[in-house]
């Protein structure tokens, strides 16, 4: 396994380095500061649920630190993916119009960001 490479005082530096990024790509994409106030409560939730699922189900500290690390990177990256929609929708709601962005989009970026994310978990803890 190569993430036992790092030790778990390593990855929890790691843990907190990716958890930096999601109110990073919520700022990146809405250029509001509230909504990355608000975005903080997503690692929290994450780390919540990730370690206590990982607890529950009998995984080591390190194999639950790099599954936290691996899915908060996908977040932030699919954020950023998006982001033009994002903006996009954001801009349309204050204007007190509807905006749906294009669904194939949507789904072909949540399926790369997918594929990232299962094949990092992969070689990571292979």
């Amino acid at each position: 396994m190569i993430a036992e490479g790092l030790t778990a005082g390593q990855w929890w530096i790691v843990a907190l380095a990716v958890s930096a990024l999601v109110p990073a790509a919520f700022y990146f994409c809405l250029r509001s500061v509230k909504g990355a106030v608000f975005s903080l409560a997503v690692p929290v939730i994450g780390a919540l649920s990730v370690l206590g699922f990982s607890a529950g189900r009998g995984h080591a500290e390190v194999e639950a630190l790099v599954m936290y690390s691996v899915s908060m990177l996908s977040l932030a990256l699919l954020l950023a993916a998006l982001r033009p929609e994002v903006r996009t929708y954001a801009e349309r709601r204050r204007r007190g119009e509807e905006y749906a962005a294009p669904k194939w989009k949507v789904n072909l970026y949540a399926v790369l960001v997918l594929a990232f994310a299962t094949g990092l978990m992969v070689l990571l803890l292979a």
